[in-house]
Parts: C-alpha cells; sequence; structure tokens
C-alpha cells in the first residue's frame, strides 16, 4: 500500500492550510478591487448629456446626440445653419462600446437598426470612437 487512506494532519498543518486560503481569498478581493477602482472604464452616466461632434470621413460633417438618463437619446441633425434634434431611440453604454438603438420613422414603432460604436479614447469632455469607417470626435456640450 502505496498511499495511506487517511492522513493525520496536525494543528500546525491545519492552521497553515487555512491561513494561505485566507490570504489567497484576501489577495483575490484586493486584485478584483483594484481593477473595478482604478481600471474599469466609466459607467453609462458618464454619457447622459449633449455630445457635439466632426464625423472625419465626411469632411467636416457635425452631428450630435443627446443622451438622457432614462437611455433614450436624440440625434442632432444640421439644415443649413440651423440645427434640430429628433428622437432617434435607445442607448446603452457598457465596457468599450456604446449601443444605439434607431427606432424606424415610427417613434412608437419597433428598433430597426443597431449601431455600435467602439470607443477609442476618452477624457471627461472629449470621447473619439468609430463605428465602421466612421471615425468622429465628440465633445460635451455646455
Amino acid at each position: 500500500m502505496l498511499f495511506p487512506r487517511s492522513h493525520a494532519w496536525t494543528l500546525r498543518q491545519r492552521w497553515f492550510i487555512a491561513g494561505a486560503i485566507v490570504a489567497g481569498v484576501v489577495v483575490f478581493s484586493a486584485i478584483v478591487y483594484s481593477y473595478e477602482r482604478y481600471y474599469r472604464g466609466p459607467d453609462d452616466s458618464f454619457f447622459v448629456g449633449t455630445w457635439r461632434g466632426e464625423l472625419e470621413c465626411l469632411g467636416e460633417y457635425r452631428t450630435g446626440y443627446h443622451f438622457k438618463s432614462d437611455h433614450t437619446y436624440e440625434e442632432r441633425h444640421m439644415l443649413g445653419d440651423e440645427e434640430s434634434w429628433a428622437p432617434a431611440g435607445k442607448w446603452y453604454a457598457g465596457g468599450d462600446f456604446v449601443y444605439l438603438r434607431h427606432r424606424l420613422d415610427d417613434a412608437s414603432g419597433p428598433y430597426d437598426r443597431l449601431e455600435i460604436w467602439h470607443i477609442d479614447s476618452m477624457t471627461p469632455n472629449e470621447v473619439r470612437m468609430h463605428y465602421e469607417a466612421l471615425h468622429g470626435t465628440f465633445k460635451r456640450a455646455e
């Protein structure tokens, strides 16, 4: 018989095992807390408000979004020098992405198209992001 079926752990070995388990849980908790506190991006409340910017590939095409706290948003349309805001759909921000779900022409109808904007960089007042071939820089409006 190579391996005994039971092993009598000494009191010192039991304390060492229990201490190693407790230390492991504490270290793991510290790593998770550090990531959540310092490295995870801001939550979706960061985007609430009005953002105006330009889409680079369309040649100085100005656009804007007004993100509301109930996760609906309006999109800015430019007609000459006059701007108008129109309800556009729902939004969600999570991780490195902003998801925009556009409505059909009827404001009470179902959602039609999903745009997933990838956030390239962000500061408290500026967000650079892209969607397919569209690259935009959006600044928080006062």
